[in-house]
């Protein structure tokens, strides 16, 4: 079975699975850490993605950033695909609760 997820804490770097993860979740995950962090995001052949991820700042003292990063990752794909598979069934479950009530 292909790794879904590498991780590299010498060098920072996370190499994801294209098969398991979709862009939308990547770039999603991404953007929370930006306050804090660089994120550089590249493919890797067709297969992968690489993120490198690299301290704004020296005083930061967060070791566990990659397990962070991958936790919110697997998260966001997680709802990303449960968005897809039952979006439609939300939208019918909710979309009563908005109708304008009738006089009557």
């Amino acid at each position: 079975m292909k790794d879904r997820i590498k991780i590299e804490y010498k060098n920072n770097k996370i190499i994801l699975s294209k098969e398991f993860f979709e862009r939308e979740p990547v770039l999603l995950t991404a953007s929370k850490f930006t306050d804090k962090y660089y994120i550089n995001i590249q493919p890797v052949g067709k297969n992968e993605f690489e993120i490198n991820i690299q301290q704004k700042f020296e005083t930061l003292a967060e070791v566990d950033i990659l397990k962070n990063f991958c936790n919110e990752l697997i998260d966001n794909q997680v709802r990303h695909d449960l968005q897809g598979e039952f979006g439609k069934l939300q939208e019918m479950i909710v979309e009563p609760a908005f109708y304008p009530l009738e006089a009557k």
